[in-house]
């Protein structure tokens, strides 16, 4: 007997589900967060990264617990997670005054990928019409080593023994930066390339 395959649930049109007021709450949390960074107050800051860290976690097993899975979660989530971190390390970079900070070179990084991504998909969106970039598994990664970089930095500040471990740390964030970044890049040449806008390159390129 041959058994029935179960369909996802379709996604919603509407904003208005409980995983995207989630989602627009760690959106808001941003505002507290770079308040606390800059004023030095490094316990809230933890406590509020925390609580975001917890509502990015949840908003998607509720999403699908509830059967409430939209487009505009699909897409705003990962656009969340990316806000947060752009704008926690310039405000950890730049604005910390004579208290420790996130080197810059880990700033410019963040930024520049990100700004080049966009560029990316608005490129192969004009010359392919399509927006079917697939997350990678790299990408996801180097998403979750951004952001714990930011919690490790701050722990760090309140509990010093453990700095020697930024170090280390940086190096794991710069090579998931260059993993990810070359796996995207390769994901739109190929899909330039099936959609005719790109010329073939020799295999292995």
């Amino acid at each position: 007997m041959s058994q029935r395959r179960v369909q996802p649930a379709p996604e919603r049109d509407t904003l208005l589900t409980i995983p995207n007021l989630i989602t627009f709450l760690r959106i808001l949390l941003i505002i507290p967060f770079v308040q606390a960074v800059t004023a030095g107050n490094d316990t809230r800051a933890v406590i509020i990264f925390f609580i975001a860290g917890v509502t990015d976690a949840f908003d998607g097993v509720l999403a699908r617990a509830l059967n409430q899975t939209s487009k505009f979660g699909r897409l705003v989530d990962p656009v969340a997670d990316k806000v947060l971190a752009g704008i926690a390390y310039v405000a950890m970079s730049l604005f910390r005054g004579p208290r420790p900070a996130v080197p810059i070179w880990i700033m410019a990084v963040v930024l520049t990928r990100d700004a080049l991504i966009l560029l990316g998909c608005a490129f192969i969106y004009w010359k392919a019409h399509t927006t079917a970039f697939r997350p990678s598994f790299a990408g996801k990664f180097n998403t979750v080593v951004e952001l714990n970089l930011i919690g490790l930095f701050l722990v760090a500040c309140l509990y010093p023994p453990i700095s020697p471990l930024l170090p280390a740390y940086y190096v794991v964030f710069a090579v998931s930066i260059v993993v990810s970044f070359t796996g995207y890049v390769r994901q739109g040449i190929a899909m330039l390339r099936d959609a005719g806008a790109a010329p073939s390159c020799p295999p292995g390129v």
